[in-house]
């Protein structure tokens, strides 16, 4: 299993939750508002000075739909010119589910 933490811009959100959605991604944990830099983009901190906020989102799946979720997250980033989504995948050594 795959750990994939996201880290994006509030304003993408809606194409972010499609992008799971495709890939049949139905759990995660959201913070709806971090602030921060995302690769190569300006900070947001909330303030008058770097206005707006970033989201942070946590899913583990398999291995194979962690590889297809990365690749539907180039594939975001290669055609958006303004924000994108930074993604890290970690190893999970063991899961417990409420299931």
């Amino acid at each position: 299993m795959k750990l994939l933490l996201l880290n994006y811009y509030v304003g993408i959100h809606q194409e972010v939750m499609e992008l799971l959605d495709r890939v049949g991604v139905r759990t995660y944990t959201r913070w709806t508002e971090v602030e921060g830099r995302i690769s190569g983009r300006e900070p947001r901190e909330n303030s008058h000075v770097w206005p707006g906020t970033n989201s942070a989102m946590m899913v583990v799946v398999e291995e194979h739909v962690a590889d297809e979720l990365v690749r539907e997250i180039e594939a975001l980033n290669s055609g958006t010119q303004d924000e994108g989504v930074d993604v890290y995948v970690l190893a999970v050594e063991r899961a417990l589910t409420a299931a």
